[in-house]
């Protein structure tokens, strides 16, 4: 029975690790990256507004990626990586929205 319930909570877990929203997902990475609570909410809203599902998840996705770099090739590498420009460009936005 133990192990039942065991089985089903990490069921549960790894389901709402997997339902995270995209916009949540920024935020938080970029939290992780540095950014202020107020500032990545800022940023995650902007994109939100801007772009589509799929696109969020690029943009989470190459957060993501930034945060792993461990040197200044991976970091220009992740930057470069981001291969979708209405992402790049409601990037930009967002960040002059949220500068001010």
């Amino acid at each position: 029975m133990k192990r039942l319930a065991s089985l089903i909570g990490a069921s549960l877990m790894i389901t709402s690790c997997a339902t995270i929203s995209p916009h949540a997902r920024i935020e938080n990475r970029l939290i992780e990256f540095g950014f202020s609570a107020e500032r990545a909410d800022c940023l995650a809203e902007e994109l939100d507004e801007r772009l589509d599902r799929s696109d969020l998840e690029a943009v989470a996705d190459f957060i993501g990626d930034l945060n792993a770099a461990s040197s200044p090739g991976e970091t220009l590498d992740a930057l470069i990586g981001i291969d979708n420009p209405r992402a790049a460009a409601a990037i930009a936005r967002a960040g002059i929205a949220c500068a001010f």
